[in-house]
């Protein structure tokens, strides 16, 4: 008797010992799709998946780091920001972005489609609401809020993505997404030196954050009407593309037939005590102490030069950010057809580390601004990192645990990062830059060892038998032991 045809203990919503049999006969049955009929399927799910939650990612950083832009165009005339009281206002948002890191869970107990349009519409009030306050206290309030709203969507959606699409592609998927940061902080720099160049009764700084709080309002019931909670809700796709969809995200994972909702706590456990959760956290930690302080302060550093106004600072914060979009698309698409991670994330942190160090060394303006255009570069690890997290853990609610410590540990970065750029050591900010390279080289260094370690692994499982691809019916039924059979990892 096979270990499907045995009696298991079926948890709250599992698949009946009949529907489990009617799964292997499915299988059994089903013709293995070419690879031109995969291509077709995951193009269909790129071209509904992907915009949706590149643009609600692009209106989340946007809404959160409009801080910086705010300032320049004349928060600090209405809001008494003296002292650290504006550090502070990014250090509170992370505070509370950080203590409710588990929410991206949601994302698997609930109905996405749900799940997504209800926190979404939740920032989008609170970041358009930025505008009414008149002092530091009410301002401080509504970051609060907000890092709660934001930290139930974006970390979230690398887990979402991973319902759809094959492992070895993934990485891409998760670029896609990633960059919507980058493109958010280039035009956010953009559209902030247009709004700074309004007159009227209203101040600029509030213009601005309703003109990028209330489209995320909007976009918050499209993603009602527009995301899928699974495969089996896609109504774009045909049942046989779903079929076939079925099969290629059950390659060397675990899928789950029959309960898309609902978390496996066991595995969510296993995610959150496995020790290959840790290292992408700390490479998180890494990025997120150069990187999330730059939205903040790069208007800032570029004002200081010397060479020129707030409102040119402004327009002038964009293109490097313009140029680290394609750089994560370009590293996360030879990181999904080379198969490896480690290798692109070190590279990229590298890459970011020069930027720095030339900031740190350097005073001659156009120099220190070109360097900015590689600092940026170390976000792009942080879209290899959330495809590796993904690659580490089979199952989905153990990717639900092994997201889980990512986040958290690696949301503690920014409140270092946001706070190495005081006011005092304008206009160069030296300390700041060699903690922010100091950083970039340590994500390279862990990404070297976690590559190292998979790698060991991996020749361990071909000495041990284990196959190189396990297909469908070997990893979407739950084992009688409550297990699973090892796969390999992507290094």
């Amino acid at each position: 008797m096979s270990d499907i045809e045995k009696k298991v203990p079926l948890e709250e919503g599992e698949l009946t010992q009949v529907e489990l049999l009617s799964t292997k006969e499915s299988a059994i049955a089903f013709v293995p799709p070419t690879p031109q009929e995969e291509r077709a399927v995951i193009r269909k799910l790129d071209w509904r998946l992907l915009p949706m939650v590149f643009v609600l990612y692009t209106l989340s950083v946007l809404d959160r780091s409009n801080l910086g832009n705010a300032k320049l165009a004349g928060l600090t005339k209405d809001i008494d920001l003296s002292g650290n009281r504006y550090e502070w206002l990014g250090t509170v948002f992370y505070i509370a972005y950080i203590l409710f890191q588990w929410t991206c869970m949601g994302w698997k107990h609930f109905k996405p489609h749900n799940w997504c349009a209800a926190v979404v519409l939740f920032w989008g009030f609170v970041a358009t609401i930025q505008a009414t306050v008149t002092s530091w206290g009410g301002l401080m309030t509504c970051r609060v809020f907000l890092g709660i709203a934001e930290s139930a969507y974006g970390p979230g959606v690398p887990l979402y993505l991973t319902f759809f699409y094959p492992r070895e592609k993934v990485g891409l998927r998760h670029g896609v997404f990633i960059a919507g940061a980058a493109m958010a902080n280039a035009y956010g720099g953009a559209l902030a030196y247009g709004i700074t160049q309004i007159t009227g009764s209203l101040a600029p700084w509030k213009i601005l954050f309703l003109i990028e709080g209330l489209p995320t309002c909007v976009f918050a019931v499209v993603a009602w009407f527009f995301l899928p909670d699974g495969i089996r809700q896609a109504k774009f796709l045909t049942e046989r593309e779903q079929q076939v969809a079925l099969h290629f995200v059950a390659r060397n994972q675990r899928l789950d037939v029959g309960k898309e909702q609902g978390l496996r706590f066991k595995e969510v456990l296993a995610g959150l005590k496995d020790p290959k959760s840790f290292i992408p956290g700390f490479c998180y930690f890494g990025c997120n102490v150069s990187f999330a302080s730059l939205p903040l302060f790069v208007p800032t550093i570029i004002s200081g030069m010397g060479s020129f106004d707030r409102a040119q600072s402004n327009g002038l914060s964009a293109p490097p950010y313009l140029l680290c979009f394609f750089m994560i698309i370009f590293l996360c698409f030879l990181s999904d057809h080379f198969q490896m991670r480690g290798p692109f994330c070190a590279l990229a942190a590298t890459i970011g580390a020069i930027g720095f160090i030339i900031q740190a060394t350097c005073s001659a303006t156009a120099v220190r601004y070109f360097a900015i255009f590689l600092s940026v570069e170390i976000f792009a690890s942080v879209a290899l990192l959330l495809a590796w997290t993904a690659n580490i853990h089979a199952t989905e609610s153990k990717r639900a645990g092994g997201y889980t410590v990512l986040a958290t540990i690696g949301q503690c970065g920014p409140l270092l990062g946001t706070n190495v750029f005081p006011a005092s050591e304008a206009p160069y900010y030296r300390k700041g830059m060699w903690i922010s390279a100091s950083f970039c080289l340590l994500v390279a260094v862990l990404s070297g060892i976690l590559s190292c370690w998979l790698i060991y692994e991996n020749r361990k499982m071909e000495r041990e038998g284990v196959p190189e691809v396990e297909e469908f019916e070997d990893t979407s039924v739950r084992r009688e032991s409550g297990t699973h059979v090892r796969h390999r990892y992507i290094w």
